[in-house]
């Protein structure tokens, strides 16, 4: 793929690579706010990953609609019995039938919430697990693209104040509760109004839900509008600046070392404050339209309520309407409009629940940029695998600035080659297009004659063991850290932690091998950056892959550990072919090749002896700029 295809933020959703493929990307636009086929994405997502949490919604909707008319139309039917005198017997009916009833749709009701706790509990995981896969699949230099960092922070963003996707079911819930309850509402009324007195009781409801509608709307289009774009006012950049230095930073300890050996109190203080005061003045004005919001509701409902009974009270006082009646269509209509309101606010608090959702579902639908080949990979017993960079030049996404230019290089099977060069060479690039997180910008590399964009992704990465600078060890037993896998094959480990002389220090561990690494999950054992580095180079060494690529993989070794790494290098390495990057000429000398590296070009080769007699050479320079620490 070409990279003059990119856009400046690192992605587009058009681009082609060098094969005509479609590349992918981030979609241009994306879904616009507030719209219907934004909500439909949304909750589709939510029916696929479980079906039973939409389902489920609809009954218990159903059910919570039904129970307050249960209560309502028995107190009308008992009244209107004592009033016409019916028998204690016909109440006492009446009445325990309302009762039963009622304790048999809560009897259902409690069963099917509790069935949605469990899914609930379920779903969002689903989701979240969903979104980690995203992560693993996803090409690296779309991980690395400001696009994504952008989108990644607004997840961020519209996951505060009551979003997420825990209460996605919940604003669907009420949505539906207030839908239901109208239905049902507007059937109970029909009655008032084939009477005799149509046209006067038409005119009454089409007042109250007049009304019922400017309320709404000016709840929804003025005050949740005004609150939802109050809450796109919190930086994402900051909040995840401050999640990091004051969540993350001080859990695993880096954070409050450092304050302290440095007394940055008053600095970390100051950014402290300035998140209080940012908060505090936020917390005003979400305040200020939350409580408006709730005092529109509670006078809507204060008026409906007062307006309805008059209007009942009136017709029951020139006989229309009967004493429990009253009870009925004061209540009906009372509820048929609480429901229209709690409609008209269910939809807008849900359209907005779902915009801040569409960050989420724009980050799941970026398509991955790397054109995927089909070749299978070789396997040779052999390891005859030949690389070759052919006039190769890159630029990462957004730059300018070509970070190799112009580079080819040949790496020869069983090859021991070691890269040398000041920071910012291109070294580290080199190794990323070797492997394949980026393609190159111009030229071409080849696997065994056969440009390596054509190759199966998965079998093509499978040839290679890195240690990069970077590399990270996680919170789990140090047999899965060196295996990447639950799965452990105990001779092989044993074997590789030997190698790289580690095997003293496990077996001081108080589980060896299964001990865990270290507290955050278990009690397990605190690692030196040595160790870890060690740890790192035999994860590297147990894949035995034909290919071992080590990153600066001695620099946080003491010396005596360092020497042992470097005297048995070649048993190490084996016949695989092996590419060395260091900052320490004198580390690179047990090379037969070494390459030399200088702004985005080699421009030296050959061993240690040849390139030292080249005395205007870069290796020369470097050499004499380190040669007063080897002494």
């Amino acid at each position: 793929m070409n990279n003059d295809d990119i856009k400046s933020d690192g992605l587009n959703g058009d681009g082609l690579n060098g094969d005509g493929q479609k590349s992918g990307g981030i979609k241009d636009g994306g879904f616009k706010s507030g719209s219907f086929k934004g909500a439909l994405k949304v909750y589709k997502m939510l029916y696929d990953t479980d079906k039973l949490v939409v389902i489920l919604l609809f009954p218990a909707a159903i059910l919570k609609a039904v129970k307050p008319y249960i209560v309502l139309l028995a107190t009308a039917y008992i009244l209107e019995g004592f009033v016409s005198g019916r028998t204690y017997e016909y109440l006492l009916y009446i009445a325990m039938g309302a009762v039963a009833l009622g304790f048999a749709v809560d009897l259902i009701e409690s069963y099917i919430n509790k069935i949605q706790q469990v899914h609930n509990d379920v779903y969002v995981p689903k989701i979240y697990m969903a979104k980690a896969e995203k992560y693993m699949s996803m090409d690296y230099q779309l991980l690395e693209s400001p696009a994504v960092n952008d989108i990644n922070a607004r997840i961020e963003r519209d996951n505060h104040w009551g979003s997420g996707f825990y209460n996605l079911s919940w604003y669907l819930s009420e949505l539906l509760d207030n839908f239901f309850g109208f239905i049902i509402g507007a059937a109970m009324i029909v009655p008032l109004l084939i009477d005799d007195n149509f046209r006067s009781g038409v005119l009454f409801i089409a007042a109250l839900l007049t009304y019922a509608i400017v309320a709404a709307l000016y709840n929804s289009k003025v005050l949740q509008t005004k609150l939802t774009n109050h809450l796109n006012t919190i930086d994402p950049k900051y909040d995840t600046k401050y999640q990091f230095y004051f969540v993350y930073g001080s859990s695993i300890g880096n954070l409050l070392k450092t304050a302290r050996i440095y007394n940055m109190k008053d600095l970390l203080s100051g950014y402290l404050k300035e998140d209080e005061h940012r908060k505090n003045a936020f917390c005003k004005v979400f305040t200020k339209y939350s409580c408006a919001s709730g005092f529109a509701g509670a006078l809507t409902s204060g008026v409906i309520s007062a307006g309805a009974y008059l209007f009942i009270v009136a017709r029951a006082v020139t006989g229309a309407v009967s004493a429990g009646n009253v009870v009925r269509y004061a209540g009906t209509i009372y509820n048929l409009a609480n429901n229209f309101f709690g409609l008209s606010s269910a939809i807008s608090r849900l359209v907005d629940q779902t915009d801040r959702i569409l960050s989420s579902l724009e980050f799941m639908e970026i398509r991955n940029v790397l054109y995927k080949g089909t070749l299978p990979v070789e396997k040779r017993r052999d390891n005859q695998y030949a690389i070759e960079f052919r006039n190769v030049s890159f630029k990462y996404p957004g730059s300018d600035d070509y970070s190799l230019r112009d580079f080819s290089i040949r790496l020869n099977i069983g090859q021991k080659l070691a890269i040398v060069g000041m920071n910012g060479s291109g070294k580290t690039t080199m190794i990323k297009l070797l492997c394949r997180l980026y393609d190159p910008t111009e030229g071409i590399i080849t696997l065994n004659g056969i440009d390596i964009k054509k190759y199966d992704y998965a079998e093509y990465a499978g040839i290679f063991s890195v240690v990069f600078q970077d590399f990270k060890m996680f919170s789990f037993k140090l047999s899965e850290n060196i295996a990447c896998s639950t799965g452990i094959d105990s001779e092989r480990a044993a074997e590789v932690i030997e190698m790289v002389g580690l095997s003293e220090r496990v077996g001081k561990m108080r589980d060896g091998i299964e001990t865990y690494l270290y507290n955050d999950f278990d009690k397990g054992v605190e690692i030196s950056g040595g160790e870890a580095q060690k740890i790192a180079l035999a994860r590297a060494l147990y894949k035995n892959a034909p290919f071992i690529v080590l990153d600066e993989p001695t620099a946080a070794l003491d010396p005596i550990a360092e020497f042992e790494i470097y005297s048995k290098f070649n048993e190490i390495a084996g016949d695989k072919t092996a590419i060395y990057i260091s900052h320490r000429l004198a580390s690179c000398r047990f090379c037969d090749d070494i390459a030399v590296f200088h702004e985005g070009k080699l421009i030296q080769r050959g061993n240690h002896n040849a390139l030292l007699a080249d005395k205007v050479g870069k290796y020369h320079e470097l050499w004499n700029a380190q040669a007063q620490y080897y002494q």
